[in-house]
């Protein structure tokens, strides 16, 4: 999970930092379509530039993975249950985060889909104007024009009185550009980035850059642009706005500014060149492991069939203690433990350490051993205990180490191998 959150958290800081480029040398500008484009990659670049190194954010997810792996077993003392089964479930408050974070983005996800069902309810109930594309669809509701792809809604009362072609103009310019997928991957963004306010700031900037392409195209042909702009400046503060569709009525004071102010020169848009070299700081901030030893612990994992995994974890599960006198020490931690099998099973070395960054080879998943305080020591501070090399447990996880040449694995018997086990050893 440690490693899913330092994902996002470079997605969402490599997001930030494009945007503000963008309202620093893009956004004012007229070239409505570099804009939009801009906005695009500003959501898309950071998703993948954290992926281009060796990071791998699902890693070290702790949930049950779908195939059978097993991710952690949780050993109490050494009563084991009767029957093991292929998956073997944990509850673990390392996951916690992780459900919350889950639990708000379906939250969001589901925001986002009765948007849509009620802007689909509101079209179905109009009636079909014109059904060729784009399609217009006439509507009895109380709301203003909008466009969604691949419609547009004119309110009853503006078609009766004829007053609406400049709207239309305006709404089939959203409806051909297909802006309606911007919005709808800014909000999926916004979704699985719920923390960062800086998705609300960008989706309101593609919205406004939307505007901008329309008001452009609707102003093309028209001789006088004053009757849009008064179209514009009449329409009602208060009047009902629709989600996840694009108005007629949005943002109209920026719109008028834009209308009327001079187009960006062209030697401008060299501005664009600017842009990689912040690309390229963000590859070369985000597109690495942080922790040097995490490399080891994610991209190196020793994957066995189902079958042996199972079998391994089998053995593990009904080997491993908690030895008595780590317990009456108040002795936790992690011990990793390398072993080398000859070709055949039989186990030539093992040796045990208690820091990941001494780990070079590939490494099984986690296992965590509980076990309980005895009642004489009572409540014992983890952190105030002196620091030491945790004899005990790496004597126990030696020992287990040592009879794993007794399985009938097949890829032991099949080659050379060299990997890691992964002990946490805990009290409650």
């Amino acid at each position: 999970m440690d490693s899913l959150i330092i994902y996002l958290i470079k997605v969402s800081a490599g997001t930030v930092t494009l945007y503000l480029f963008y309202l620093v040398f893009f956004s004012m500008d007229s070239f409505h379509t570099r804009n939009r484009i801009a906005l695009l990659l500003v959501l898309l670049l950071p998703v993948f530039i954290p992926l281009i190194g060796t990071f791998d954010f699902l890693a070290d997810i702790e949930f049950t993975p779908a195939s059978g792996v097993i991710g952690n077993i949780i050993i109490s003392e050494n009563q084991l249950d009767s029957a093991i089964s292929e998956k073997v479930r944990s509850v673990n408050v390392n996951n916690l985060p992780g459900w919350i974070y889950l639990a708000v983005v379906t939250a969001f996800i589901c925001r986002g889909v009765i948007s849509i069902s009620n802007t689909l309810r509101i079209i179905r109930k109009g009636h079909v104007h014109q059904n060729t594309f784009p399609r217009i669809i006439i509507s009895d509701s109380d709301h203003p024009a909008f466009s969604f792809f691949p419609y547009v809604v004119i309110p009853g009362e503006v078609f009766d009185s004829g007053d609406y072609p400049d709207i239309l103009k305006h709404e089939t310019a959203h409806v051909r550009q297909a802006h309606t997928f911007d919005l709808l991957l800014c909000e999926l963004f916004i979704a699985f980035q719920w923390f960062n306010p800086f998705l609300w700031l960008i989706r309101r900037s593609m919205i406004l850059n939307h505007e901008y392409q329309a008001d452009n195209s609707s102003v093309k042909s028209l001789i006088n642009k004053k009757t849009y702009q008064y179209r514009l400046l009449n329409i009602p503060a208060n009047i009902r706005t629709i989600p996840l569709v694009h108005s007629f009525t949005r943002l109209i004071e920026k719109r008028l500014v834009m209308i009327n102010k001079k187009p960006t020169r062209n030697v401008a848009a060299m501005k664009s060149l600017l842009a990689l070299p912040v690309v390229a700081i963000l590859m070369m901030f985000f597109s690495f492991s942080s922790d040097p030893g995490s490399i080891n612990q994610e991209n190196q994992k020793l994957t066995l069939s189902q079958a042996s995994t199972k079998e391994f974890y089998e053995f593990l599960f009904t080997n491993i203690s908690y030895p008595e006198e780590a317990k009456n020490s108040c002795d936790t931690g992690r011990i990793y433990v390398v072993l080398k099998i000859k070709k055949g099973g039989t186990v030539e070395k093992t040796k045990a350490y208690s820091d990941i960054k001494d780990i070079k080879v590939p490494m099984m998943d986690e296992i965590v051993v509980v076990g309980y305080k005895p009642s004489s020591v009572g409540n014992v501070d983890d952190k105030s205990k002196p620091a030491n090399d945790h004899p005990a447990l790496k004597a126990e996880c030696l020992r287990v180490a040592g009879k794993i040449g007794s399985l009938d694995i097949p890829e032991f018997r099949e080659k050379d191998m060299e990997f890691a086990l992964a002990f946490r050893f805990m009290l409650k």
